[in-house]
């Protein structure tokens, strides 16, 4: 194991104010890499929009980006994401990106949020998020921790209900609905870390898991909707514990042997699209198999048990949404 995967799985341990000063440091190293990137390899938008435009993205769209992975655009990020929108045909689709409203780790988040506004709350996903947020006709979910806007043919439907479950990923929210409808998940210059829909699968489970994907207790958070109504939220948290043993990447293999994920190089990092269905469905697959995100784990037949019926819902949701 690496020094850095030891201080990653060491830090929910510490202090808070230590957690907080070593995030403080990771996010300025971050930062002046970005920069170095910047200086060090040109992209062209146009380039840009020609890979994205060869990848086959006719469906609903789920986007993770960092622009600034990827190296210094000729354009600024909102003459890409305009262009890339004005290609699509939003009367038939919709384009979805998150907007969780922090930084720090859901528990740290919570442990402090007073408040939830759907219509003033900070999205902290990015440059792109940002662009996509600020569209007429956007809407953004009421979720106090995994909100998510959408834009297009469906963005009412993707984000009506979203608070209606205890967990941020459930039968209510966005992120099931891109996978029953087997929309497409499109990383611009980040890698699978960076994809929530991970958590789908561990939803569909709940209780069943076998691991402590969520913390026992939950939370209520006071929100305030797009028409400035008040409601509360109750949702489960993370386990910060559990989340730094994650490595999404441990993934990459088994979906690629699938046909789940696509990939090509792009400036100094990559794009990539997948089969959200499928993504899930590997995920589960592979779990019934002992492999996870989070190492190997053994099973009880009851796990087993839930993991074909989290199969055959997936299936049916899948074929019901066509």
């Amino acid at each position: 194991m690496s020094l850095r995967s030891i201080a990653k799985r060491a830090l929910p341990y510490l202090p808070s104010w230590i957690q907080k000063a070593l995030r403080q440091k990771a996010q300025q190293q971050r930062l002046e890499q970005h920069a170095a990137r910047k200086v060090r390899t040109q992209v062209s938008v146009d380039d840009i929009l020609k890979q994205l435009g060869s990848m086959g993205l006719d469906r609903d769209l789920l986007v993770h980006g960092s622009v600034s992975n990827i190296g210094k655009l000729d354009k600024p990020v909102t003459a890409l994401v305009d262009a890339w929108l004005n290609s699509l045909d939003l009367t038939q689709q919709t384009v979805l990106v998150p907007a969780l409203p922090y930084n720090t780790t859901m528990r740290e988040y919570l442990d402090s949020c007073v408040l939830f506004d759907v219509r003033t709350a900070r999205n902290a996903m990015g440059a792109i998020s940002a662009v996509v947020m600020a569209k007429e006709g956007a809407r953004r979910s009421v979720h106090p921790t995994h909100s998510l806007v959408a834009l297009g043919a469906e963005a009412q439907a993707y984000t009506d209900s979203h608070h209606c479950d205890q967990t941020p990923f459930g039968a209510h929210s966005p992120y099931w609905h891109i996978t029953r409808k087997r929309g497409q998940i499109l990383m611009v210059g980040v890698g699978l870390n960076s994809v929530t829909c991970f958590h789908v699968y561990e939803d569909l489970l709940g209780d069943d898991l076998p691991f402590p994907v969520y913390l026992p207790e939950a939370f209520d958070i006071a929100c305030v909707d797009a028409q400035g109504e008040p409601l509360t939220v109750s949702t489960r948290c993370h386990n910060p514990k559990q989340s730094v043993i994650r490595d999404c990447e441990r993934a990459r293999p088994w979906l690629e042997s699938a046909g789940a994920i696509r990939t090509v190089k792009l400036g100094e990092s990559e794009l990539s699209v997948i089969d959200a269905y499928l993504f899930t469905k590997v995920l589960l697959e592979r779990l019934k198999k002992g492999e996870s995100i989070y190492g190997k784990v053994k099973l009880s037949a009851g796990q087993v048990a839930a993991i074909n019926s989290a199969l055959e819902r997936l299936s049916r949701a899948e074929q019901g949404a066509k």
